[in-house]
């Protein structure tokens, strides 16, 4: 049986890495946190522990927010990311594309 918890997606303001390559940079990270350790886990990402590309981001100087959260598990977490396009999801993205802009 797995842990329910919060299912999260971060979008940053920038995209890291080299945008140039459709593959070589990141615009959101899909995140868990367990149970109803939701505020923690991002005070970690703030504070640049956790996950490698979070700590990335904040050297990078690169602004984020958390746009959308979901009840769920690792299996919710892990079934987002394989989807490869966390800016379907995004509400950010989902604005900037309804308006033809680039977030």
């Amino acid at each position: 049986m797995s842990v329910t918890g919060t299912v999260y997606l971060i979008h940053f303001a920038h995209p890291l890495g080299n945008t140039a390559n459709p593959h070589g940079y990141a615009q959101h990270y899909i995140g868990y946190a367990k149970g109803h350790g939701l505020e923690a886990r991002i005070a970690q990402h703030k504070a640049g522990n956790g996950a490698a590309i979070m700590t990335a981001v904040n050297v990078a100087g690169i602004p984020w927010e958390v746009v959308q959260t979901w009840p769920g598990d690792r299996k919710l977490e892990r079934d987002l990311k394989r989807q490869h396009n966390a800016a379907r999801f995004c509400p950010i993205c989902q604005a900037a594309r309804a308006d033809n802009t680039k977030p």
